[in-house]
């Protein structure tokens, strides 16, 4: 499968993650924020799977995962933790704390997100991580979450690469690239799989402006960028 974006080290592939996982090597550590079947609008992908359908679905995927890379960083949440531990049970639950008050959700103040890990860190890090504006973060979040439904800030990628000390890294479910962003600001190989082409598009322009110190009125155009990177829809 040809990739969708490749350039110093970093790859796209725009497909169901299920199509290309089994034909990529090893690599140091799978990190991801999945969908959480909780009817968000990703565009091609579905996200209102039976509850059966879903458990079979992230089988599958962790499965898939698991055989190129015993180190592992998922974003899941608490709502669904049982399932997730379910089929990663080796995972160790770490809590991302909220710095300001966050949504409410069943009549309590949201102060914490959930990431579950797979495999022995490097220098016995804390499983309580401070120091991370969350999304929804009262006035305090101010990252761009470019129009993806389910944004992980950047940040929990970057503590989760250096953790493990990952060279490369493969991203399942990439969506608009922060995984990716992330490897490239760090200094490591990264490949990314996502099924929706407008993320596909939105994680290349991202990794190209890494690159291009553009100030805001020099900026090209997207399809100026990708073709100074040789990326080709």
């Amino acid at each position: 499968m040809n990739p969708y974006y490749d350039h110093a080290g970093i790859t796209i592939y725009h497909a169901d993650c299920r199509e290309v996982l089994p034909s990529l090597p090893p690599v140091d550590l799978v990190l991801t924020d999945p969908p959480y079947n909780c009817g968000k609008d990703y565009g091609e992908y579905k996200d209102n799977l039976q509850d059966a359908e879903y458990f079979e679905f992230m089988k599958c995927i962790t499965g898939l995962t698991t055989d190129i890379c015993r180190c592992q960083g998922w974003v899941a949440p608490r709502y669904k933790m049982k399932m997730f531990l379910d089929i990663l049970p080796s995972a160790h639950i770490v809590v991302v704390r909220r710095g300001a008050a966050g949504p409410f959700r069943g009549g309590f103040s949201d102060q914490f997100e959930t990431v579950l890990c797979v495999g022995k860190p490097f220098g016995a890090p804390s499983d309580l991580w401070d120091g991370i504006r969350l999304k929804a973060e009262g006035y305090f979040f101010t990252e761009e979450d470019y129009g993806h439904p389910g944004y992980t800030p950047i940040k929990i990628f970057e503590r989760l690469i250096n953790i493990y000390q990952a060279k490369t890294i493969c991203d399942p479910f990439c969506g608009t690239g922060t995984s990716l962003v992330a490897a490239k600001q760090l200094g490591r190989r990264a490949i990314g799989i996502e099924i929706e082409e407008k993320y596909c598009e939105i994680a290349a322009r991202r990794l190209s402006q890494e690159i291009f110190d553009f100030s805001d009125d020099q900026k090209p155009d997207v399809s100026q960028v990708l073709m100074l990177e040789g990326f080709e829809k």
